[in-house]
């Protein structure tokens, strides 16, 4: 029978700097994934650029992951930015940073950043399997003793960390056997919802906008007595939104459908003016250019695709300026300043790059990553139950909470 200090499940990026830790520590360390191919999540990340981290001070990341997000700040503090940054570079790996915030492998292949931690673990150690999934964490008298491998084969630990990502991206390796692994010793669990993801809306008009691009917008929801909104770039698609402001969005969106309701979401393509602003400028052209239609006054401040759109369904196609009566100035202003859309299907794993759910935070000590229910065991990465927007904020924390953990597993805090 095998036996290891650690056994890491799932080679993402938490798994594998979860990994790295634990045998640049000393510790015997097996890495088990039950995909054929090592990291392959991580790979395909960034539209295969992988964006692995941004440049935002600690305490403005974890503000970005919610109400929860001060749970990482232990794994934040034994693995900073830098120290990754660093690691690249020591396995000939450049760093660039885009937009003055987006850290991004130099020469653009996601594969890249996969290849520098899995050499650098192998170096320090450790051994990986692929096509070698868990079927169960083994545990004894409130600790853990090892895993059961999917053929049977039983190998001891002391100490293992479940790293197996969520079910987001299924045809990347997504599933839900790191969450049944997490219940089966007594976790509770969120249940997942789609994250990272389009939304669609049941308004078919939209889709006429399909691949006009907003450069910075607003997209909200009503979450009970509470709204909830994401700003950014903004794309629309034949069946809905997508771009930052939507994926950001779309994790809310979903847990709001979970509910068996429609949801209604509404849409500001001019974020920094209010609805009186809007007014003023209606008028302000009725006035200053009355022969000049309405919707050629709109297209100055918004996409003229959506401008028109809009004029159409509201005043008919050839509407000037002149014609608007204060009553359809207002009735414009706030159309614009929160366009409402309906969403009663939810986007589906397949076109999530996330999960929002995951193993309960409460049941997981943030100073080790180890559970509070089984001792030796510790979660890093999606698994739990905290995701952030896109911009690297996710694979920041994987590789950050994967390194606490793998340090915590070899005694080495």
């Amino acid at each position: 029978m095998e036996s290891f200090d650690v056994i890491v499940c799932g080679s993402g990026p938490a798994g594998l700097s979860a990994g790295l830790a634990a045998a640049s520590h000393g510790a015997s360390v097996l890495i088990l994934d039950r995909d054929c191919v090592i990291g392959r999540k991580l790979c395909a990340t960034g539209n295969g650029r992988c964006n692995f981290s941004n440049t935002l001070h600690p305490l403005k990341f974890m503000a970005e992951f919610g109400r929860n997000g001060r749970f990482m700040i232990d794994a934040l503090r034994a693995a900073p930015r830098e120290f990754f940054l660093d690691l690249l570079l020591q396995e000939g790996i450049r760093p660039k940073v885009e937009d003055d915030v987006h850290y991004f492998p130099m020469n653009g292949r996601a594969s890249d950043v996969r290849d520098a931690f899995l050499h650098a673990a192998k170096k320090a150690g450790a051994e990986t399997r692929s096509s070698s999934g868990v079927r169960r964490v083994l545990a004894e008298n409130g600790a853990v003793s090892g895993v059961e491998t999917e053929s049977g084969d039983v190998i001891r630990a002391s100490h293992v960390i479940l790293a197996c990502g969520g079910t987001a991206a299924p045809a990347l390796g997504g599933t839900a056997s790191g969450l049944e692994l997490a219940k089966s010793l007594g976790h509770g669990v969120r249940e997942p919802v789609a994250a990272l993801a389009p939304v669609h809306v049941d308004d078919p008009w939209l889709s006429e906008l399909a691949g006009v691009t907003v450069p910075d917008a607003e997209l909200g929801v009503a979450v009970g007595t509470r709204r909830v909104s994401m700003r950014g770039s903004l794309l629309f698609t034949h069946t809905g939104f997508s771009g930052p402001a939507a994926l950001n969005l779309s994790g809310t969106v979903n847990r709001a459908l979970s509910g068996g309701k429609p949801a209604q979401i509404f849409l500001r393509v001019l974020p920094d003016k209010k609805e009186q602003d809007l007014f003023d400028y209606l008028v302000a052209e009725r006035e200053n250019v009355p022969d000049h239609l309405l919707k050629n006054s709109l297209a100055r401040i918004m996409p003229r695709s959506l401008a028109s759109l809009v004029c159409e369904r509201l005043f008919g196609e050839d509407f000037h300026s002149k014609r608007l009566t204060n009553a359809g100035a207002h009735e414009l202003a706030h159309l614009l300043d929160r366009i409402p859309f309906t969403v009663s299907k939810p986007a589906s794993m397949d076109e999530a790059m996330a999960m929002d759910g995951g193993v309960l935070l409460k049941e997981v000590d943030p100073r080790t990553m180890e559970s509070r229910l089984v001792k030796g065991v510790h979660f890093a990465g999606e698994i739990l139950d905290l995701t952030g927007p896109t911009g690297g904020f996710n694979i920041q924390f994987a590789l950050s909470s994967g390194r606490l953990a793998g340090l915590a597993a070899a005694g080495a805090l």
